[in-house]
């Protein structure tokens, strides 16, 4: 970003792409690329995922952690049944927690220190895997067309970030799903998350679901 910012500093034009900035981050875009927002042209189209069904599914505060883990076993055995050919991603915000699910799925856990991380990404998107469990490594910058089902096995940090990784199913237009199990009581608080943030995702989830 900052070696696009000297770039946009010598008055060199450019054209920037992405389907995830809020009006809340453009001041920020903004500094960062040393941009007047007088000299910037912006256009914005609706990025409402109309193929992907979203849905929240609620667990109990005692519930054990083993207990939510075999809950996401299930349903991404019972999601690859469904969707034949199909693809799923699970995301989980921990690397422990990641690499017991993928232990119990028989898959590639995908994760910051992972080893080989290209070639598991390589064996997903061929389709000789037809599901991953990964970090927020995962998140951003891939695009591929089969996924049915993104399951979410924490809250998330912030929507920005749900939306990034629940954006990787249905890319083909096809319709999809976007599952977050979220347990009472577990949601991450980070100290550089605003409340106006927690509050949103505590919104989202809190909203009609199951």
């Amino acid at each position: 970003m900052q070696q696009l910012g000297r770039l946009a500093a010598a008055q060199t034009q450019m054209v920037l792409l992405t389907a995830t900035l809020p009006p809340s981050e453009e001041d920020e875009l903004f500094r960062r690329m040393h941009f007047e927002r007088g000299q910037v042209k912006m256009f914005r189209e609706a990025t409402t995922r109309t193929n992907v069904a979203y849905r929240v599914v609620r667990v109990g505060r005692r519930t054990k952690r083993e207990e939510v883990q075999s809950t996401v076993v299930r349903m991404v055995q019972q999601k690859l049944r469904e969707y034949r050919t199909g693809k799923v991603i699970v995301y989980g915000n921990s690397k422990p927690k990641v690499r017991a699910v993928a232990e119990s799925l028989g898959c590639q856990a995908y994760h910051a220190d992972a080893v080989g991380r290209a070639s598991m990404l390589a064996e997903f998107m061929a389709g000789r895997q037809r599901m991953i469990v990964a970090t927020s490594a995962l998140g951003m910058g891939v695009d591929i067309a089969d996924v049915r089902c993104i399951i979410h096995m924490d809250w998330p940090f912030s929507v920005l970030e749900y939306a990034q990784e629940s954006g990787r199913a249905g890319r083909d237009g096809l319709r999809s799903e976007a599952i977050m199990i979220a347990q009472e009581g577990d949601q991450r608080v980070d100290e550089q998350q605003s409340e106006a943030e927690q509050q949103l995702v505590r919104a989202y989830v809190e909203g009609e679901g199951e």
